[in-house]
């Protein structure tokens, strides 16, 4: 019974090791895969129509028409705009460093359309723009994804046409 003590302290001590990763350092290190495959920070990028080759977006649905802002607020607050189209789902979420879910909006709370200045969280008190809300953030670095649904193909090109009216870009 002496001889198995010392694998079973082993065997522990390697399985928190192996916990506190996953926990701790695997959120991070997904999230900088990811955002360093989404191209260009601080820009709005407009997704075309979902393909079974299509993976820019995790598990994209067909249904959805998908654009996303990587950001890194180094640089200064991150100023998102965007009309909500009418008659259809959309949503936009904001995710931290560690793949958070820190801000979710959807087409049933926000009428028209959204003005967000994203900050961190040691600037909350920063003055925004008149009608803009800020989105204090736990990171610097994030991504923004918006949703929006194509129930009818016939409306496709009006929603996509208000979709790509989404902004984002360094607060000046």
């Amino acid at each position: 019974m002496r001889k198995i003590w010392p694998w079973i302290v082993a065997t522990l001590v390697v399985a928190a090791v192996v916990h506190g990763f996953t926990l701790v350092a695997a959120p991070g290190f997904i999230m900088g895969k990811v955002l360093a495959r989404m191209g260009p920070v601080n820009q709005m990028q407009h997704q075309g129509q979902v393909t079974a080759a299509s993976r820019q977006v995790v598990r994209p649905s067909p249904d959805l028409l998908y654009s996303i802002c990587p950001f890194d607020l180094s640089a200064g607050p991150l100023r998102v705009t965007a009309k909500v189209p009418p008659g259809t789902y959309w949503s936009v979420s904001i995710f931290d460093a560690d793949t958070n879910n820190v801000f979710v909006r959807n087409d049933r709370q926000v009428q028209g359309g959204i003005d967000l200045v994203l900050v961190r969280k040691a600037d909350a008190g920063r003055a925004v723009p008149k009608g803009a809300t800020a989105v204090p953030l736990p990171s610097v670095k994030g991504l923004v994804l918006f949703r929006t649904l194509i129930q009818n193909e016939a409306d496709f090109a009006a929603i996509d046409a208000v979709r790509r009216q989404a902004r984002c870009g360094t607060l000046r």
